[in-house]
């Protein structure tokens, strides 16, 4: 049985250890963060708290995080990122995706959005393209697909500032383009794997880490069938 992780830097090695790992559970036996920490670490706000780590990873850039197991958010390595950049990534181009109709107008606006910005966090989003509440919806679901293809990752979190300047609120996810985020090394070999053998290797290495899941199983929540 896997110990409980209490401190950041167990969560780092475990991770390691891994490869990659769900934020909550995606499948039962398929390890995740929320299955191997504490319940009452959750939402303190302290060092100890899980909650803190995922943005604290990916702003140190120990570990990539988002949306980033076929959609569903988790954490990867950096022995494992290229795979998973070429599972993930599509080959055509985003003008081109465009042009063919293969992507809506909210996907296509965020994109340019970020080739235009670099860097925003979610209200920064919303508030560029006047998504209310009845359009966050389309916005968070593009920043998801974006995620799943690798074209945008979380890059830590921010803090409100209200109209007289000062701080509000629970913080916000900031993202960034996966070029700007990674790490020199991080995406050396993507190029080199076909994106059928990258899945491959994810599928074999998660079966492996996961305990009484089916690869079947695995592969449809992963997004590859």
């Amino acid at each position: 049985m896997t110990s409980m992780l209490t401190d950041y830097e167990g969560f780092l090695a475990r991770v390691e250890d891994l490869g990659f790992m769900a934020l909550s559970t995606i499948l039962p036996g398929f390890p995740s963060l929320g299955g191997e920490t504490p319940p009452h670490l959750w939402h303190t706000g302290l060092e100890t708290d899980p909650w803190r780590w995922k943005d604290r990873a990916a702003e140190e850039k120990h570990l990539a995080y988002g949306c980033i197991l076929g959609g569903h958010k988790g954490f990867i390595t950096q022995r494992m990122y290229p795979i998973f950049y070429a599972a993930y990534h599509p080959e055509s181009s985003m003008p081109e995706r465009w042009g063919e109709g293969t992507i809506n107008y909210t996907t296509w606006r965020l994109w340019q959005l970020f080739e235009e910005s670099g860097m925003l966090n979610i209200s920064q989003v919303r508030h560029t393209l006047g998504a209310g509440k009845q359009g966050a919806g389309a916005v968070d679901a593009s920043i998801r697909q974006l995620h799943h293809e690798f074209y945008l990752t979380v890059d830590g979190n921010d803090r409100k500032i209200s109209s007289a300047g000062k701080l509000y609120g629970w913080p916000v996810i900031r993202y960034c383009r996966v070029r700007d985020w990674a790490p020199a090394g991080w995406l050396d070999g993507a190029e080199d794997w076909p994106a059928k053998e990258a899945r491959a290797l994810i599928l074999a290495d998660g079966t492996v880490m996961a305990v009484g899941v089916k690869s079947q199983d695995l592969a449809k929540k992963l997004g590859f069938l």
